[in-house]
């Protein structure tokens, strides 16, 4: 039998600098590894408004995929085959489909071909079409009703205001690096910064609900978060993008592993399922763990820690079930592979990149140039010069793994060139030809 936990001997933030030091290496022993994760917007073919995903799930199961049951609704939400998994988003227009890890990232390309065949061939059934080279769902307006049947998310569209609905229509490319426990802050300090360039390499979410965003956004579907999460009060900002360092935590990122630990721990933990039953605690991590004095197993912290943990949507984020940092802020588009490689050889090559972060400006300087990437995408001032210099330090890193993965940098140094983030072509369509020529092109 487990024996609990004792909070009062073994502090909040040690516990959690535990789990952090137990879920990262001191040294790897392979090439590092890199996981896809990748979020798709799923339209009705007739008129590319939001479909729901949920219709393809049995039929997966029926072909041979292990279903997945939410463990608070029991609603099916996810099958697997494999390491491969497949199911609803936070909206059921949205289907993610999570790769398993590779060490070379040009192995991944037949596998990702392959599933994405087989998706492609169930949604056909019902008359489905999964946008590859689109982040937001461009005609439907985000409502409660599209909502997952999931507990965690039932939680989410109560807690939050109604400007969480917009989630629903979102869909991001997202990848895990494996990284050391000595890379983990530096490497996290790097990526935070260089989100910006994520953002505007990949900026594909101009129109949705039918019109323009609102706020002129070209990545709207990365300003999604703030617009549910205000960049201020009891908030601060600090679940969502690029978190701010401010009291009472440092005034830059975190130096240590520990300054990290404390850091979490002082951020509100929101949601947890424990035997099938929504924890709502709403209080910081460190406080809830001092309140579950003698009460929690190792098992339950960890389960715990893990679901705070997964409410950090930082542009870049610990994962302590995977060993990772998960990189968050690119909008999904044809070219998703790319990006991947882009983080892949940034962390290889992390000392150079991080060197280059901290003298090119200031953390709250690379904040306000996120901003400018949603809106402008490579336009915005000075962005193509940054891009390009990290594009370089990215091919740096993987000329040195030596698998010839370098080669999927290419599209992205066409985009600096031009001057193009992908979603400037579909505003472009939109105003030339409103709704019915966006969809002629997304429907291809």
């Amino acid at each position: 039998m487990e024996v609990p936990v004792t909070i009062r001997l073994k502090p909040a933030e040690a516990l959690v600098l535990d789990l952090l030091s137990g879920a990262f290496p001191n040294v790897l022993d392979h090439p590092r590894r890199v996981g896809a994760e990748d979020e798709f917007i799923v339209v009705n073919k007739d008129d590319g408004t939001m479909a729901n995903t949920l219709a393809i799930l049995p039929e997966m199961v029926a072909g041979g995929w292990t279903p997945k049951f939410d463990a608070v609704t029991k609603e099916l939400v996810g099958v697997r085959k494999g390491e491969t998994e497949v199911g609803t988003d936070v909206g059921v227009g949205t289907l993610e489909v999570g790769f398993p890890p590779v060490i070379n990232l040009l192995d991944h390309l037949p596998t990702r071909e392959e599933v994405l065949r087989e998706v492609d061939q169930y949604l056909a059934q019902k008359n489905m079409w999964r946008l590859d080279d689109y982040a937001v769902q461009p005609v439907t307006i985000p409502n409660l009703e599209h909502w997952s049947p999931k507990g965690r998310g039932n939680f989410f569209r109560t807690f939050f205001s109604r400007d969480v609905d917009v989630q629903t229509a979102s869909a991001a490319s997202q990848v895990h690096v494996e990284v050391t426990l000595e890379e983990v802050v530096p490497v996290l300090e790097m990526l935070l910064a260089l989100s910006s360039v994520l953002v505007a390499l990949n900026a594909n979410a101009p129109i949705w609900g039918g019109k323009p965003d609102p706020l002129g956004m070209l990545a709207a579907r990365q300003h999604f978060w703030d617009r549910f999460t205000p960049q201020k009060g009891c908030w601060s900002n600090v679940h969502v993008g690029l978190p701010k360092f401010e009291p009472p935590y440092a005034e830059q990122p975190p130096s240590s592993l520990r300054q990290l630990a404390e850091w979490i721990c002082g951020t509100k933990f929101l949601v947890h399922i424990e035997k099938g039953q929504v924890i709502t605690p709403n209080v910081p991590f460190g406080v809830w763990c001092v309140e579950q004095e003698n009460k929690l197993t190792e098992s339950q912290l960890r389960s715990a820690y893990e679901s705070h943990e997964g409410t950090l949507w930082w542009d870049a984020r610990p994962r302590v079930p995977f060993g990772t940092i998960e990189v968050r802020p690119s909008c999904q588009n044809i070219h998703a592979v790319s990006s991947d490689a882009l983080v892949l050889g940034l962390v290889e090559n992390w000392r150079n990149a991080l060197d280059h972060v901290r003298h090119s400006c200031t953390h709250e300087d690379w904040r306000r140039v996120r901003f400018q990437c949603l809106k402008e995408g490579l336009r915005a001032r000075g962005v193509a010069e940054v891009a390009r210099n990290t594009l370089t330090l990215a091919k740096e890193g993987l000329l040195r793994r030596g698998f010839g993965e370098e080669k999927l940098l290419l599209p992205l140094y066409r985009r600096v060139d031009d001057l193009t983030s992908p979603g400037l072509e579909k505003l472009h369509i939109f105003n030339e030809g409103g709704m019915p020529a966006l969809l002629r092109h997304l429907l291809i």
